[in-house]
């Protein structure tokens, strides 16, 4: 499989930041694990002329820092061509977030990896996406359930070998709740 190397990468990561969360001393932040489910939209690269987009994601996340927190995340989106033909992505990957810990609002920087793939009638394939965005959090349901709305331009590093269609830019709109785990 041509699409083990990044795989491996991404997991060596997540392995170093799980083993970094516990070297840190600071006490000034939330340090339960999160969930987060999100549902929003997906505004394709006009290049692919295609309608916008359904998508839905779920993650998984812990604070390392005051500042900085790292997510893992699932996602899946299904476009609608006007003539019925379906284009699906699934996709994997981790998030970082630049947190400012405002007292009333979380803005926040994003940036991503992951792998992304594409499924359609007539073919399909796995590629290397990044991701960089923003937003934020507001506390929902006293101090504990948020609610984030977030602005994510996706870059999918599709190869499909014609000139001028190689990498499509994807900009994906969210809105959903994140949900602390423990006390």
């Amino acid at each position: 499989m041509h699409y083990n190397l990044p795989m491996r990468l991404i997991f060596i990561i997540t392995l170093l930041l799980f083993s970094a969360n516990g070297l840190s001393q600071d006490k000034k932040f939330d340090e339960r694990w999160y969930f987060n489910v999100n549902a929003g939209a997906v505004v394709p690269d006009d290049s692919l002329q295609l309608n916008d987009a359904k998508i839905f994601d779920f993650r998984v996340g812990k604070a390392m820092s005051e500042v900085w927190s790292y997510e893992i995340v699932g996602f899946a989106d299904e476009y609608d061509f006007d003539i019925d033909y379906g284009l699906k992505h699934t996709g994997v990957g981790i998030n970082f977030l630049d947190i400012n810990q405002d007292p009333l609002w979380k803005p926040y920087f994003l940036m991503g990896v992951g792998l992304i793939r594409h499924e359609t009638q007539d073919e399909s394939g796995t590629n290397l996406y990044f991701n960089v965005g923003i937003g934020g959090s507001w506390y929902f349901f006293g101090d504990n359930v948020r609610l984030r709305a977030e602005a994510v331009s996706r870059l999918d590093l599709n190869d499909t070998k014609l000139p001028g269609q190689d990498g499509f830019g994807d900009g994906v709109f969210t809105v959903g709740l994140t949900i602390p785990l423990g006390n």
